[in-house]
């Protein structure tokens, strides 16, 4: 199996009108047939999103470039647009509001989290185990990259418990400090943030394409930073 280097594309989804499909390319025509004429090998990888109740294909070009190093080899580049997360069925966009509004938001659970990204969004589905295991995703990478990070769930916990119990607020509450601190610094300041806030009202229409306002510029900005200074992506 061939390692594939990753290029992020910040390229966004326009406004798509009144439909409920569309399709997305990372490269434009006039691009891919360069490629082409280049006699590069070239093939494309489909990932399907849902953005609320629109449903988007988005085509990214995995370029294959022979190179000669004790026989011939290959080095793959798939170029990525910063808003999809590879095996995934959401944007990222989605993810980090949900994340947020758990950690920003001292008292709410993960369940009331996941509910008012449903509704934000305007989704169907998104679930409270979605939003834990991403949680879970975020905090190895933290732990990895910025140190070890010890949560207060791991420095209360029994040596035998006689059941597994679910964390209580206070237990998570260096937990959600430490992820949102995280995504606040990746972002470069904190005015995001009022978009998690349940008491402001909403300021932008993200039921569909374009996702756009000072929340949705944060999460690329966040996508980005983590990008070149790990050079691995978010989730």
């Amino acid at each position: 199996m061939f390692h594939i280097n990753i290029i992020t594309h910040s390229g966004r989804i326009e406004n798509i009108g009144n439909t409920k499909f569309e399709k997305f390319s990372a490269l434009t025509s006039k691009t891919e047939s360069t490629y082409y004429t280049e006699g590069l090998k070239f093939r494309k990888r489909m990932y399907q999103l849902k953005f609320g109740l629109i449903r988007i294909d988005v085509y990214c070009p995995e370029i294959n470039v022979e190179y000669s190093a004790n026989g011939l080899k290959y080095l793959k580049y798939l170029i990525l647009p910063e808003f999809v997360v590879p095996g995934r069925r959401f944007p990222i966009y989605i993810y980090i509001f949900a994340i947020m509004t758990y950690c920003a938001n001292k008292k709410m659970g993960q369940r009331e989290a996941a509910k008012r990204t449903r509704e934000y969004f305007g989704l169907k589905t998104f679930s409270h185990t979605t939003l834990g295991r991403t949680m879970k995703k975020l905090e190895q990478l933290i732990k990895k990259h910025d140190g070890e990070m010890k949560t207060q769930e791991e420095a209360t916990e029994e040596p035998e418990p006689a059941k597994k119990k679910f964390p209580t607020v206070e237990q998570t509450k260096a937990r959600k400090d430490r992820v949102a601190s995280y995504l606040i610094n990746a972002a470069g300041d904190s005015s995001f943030t009022k978009e998690v806030d349940p008491t402001n009202k909403q300021t932008e229409d993200n039921t569909k394409p374009p996702y756009k306002g000072i929340f949705i510029d944060a999460c690329h900005r966040i996508v980005n930073h983590i990008f070149l200074r790990y050079r691995c992506l978010l989730l």
